[in-house]
């Protein structure tokens, strides 16, 4: 396995094949990628992973607060 998402996962998760409309998307999802000299994006499999678990993960309720 890769440490960089393929070509078509990226195509796949933003639903765009031109690599502009590619970054616009990555950039509305909140998805830091590095961009090739062709423009294409390139975004690291643990930036997802990271991801997915920083938004799965509830925190604990601020008792003190109340």
């Amino acid at each position: 396995m890769s440490a960089f998402l393929s070509e078509e996962d990226i195509k796949r998760m933003t639903k765009r094949v031109r690599p502009s409309a590619q970054r616009r998307a990555l950039d509305r999802m909140g998805v830091r990628y590095l961009t090739r000299p062709d423009g294409r994006p390139i975004v690291a499999r643990a930036t997802i992973e990271h991801s997915v678990t920083e938004r799965s993960i509830s925190p604990e309720p601020n008792w003190s607060a109340l």
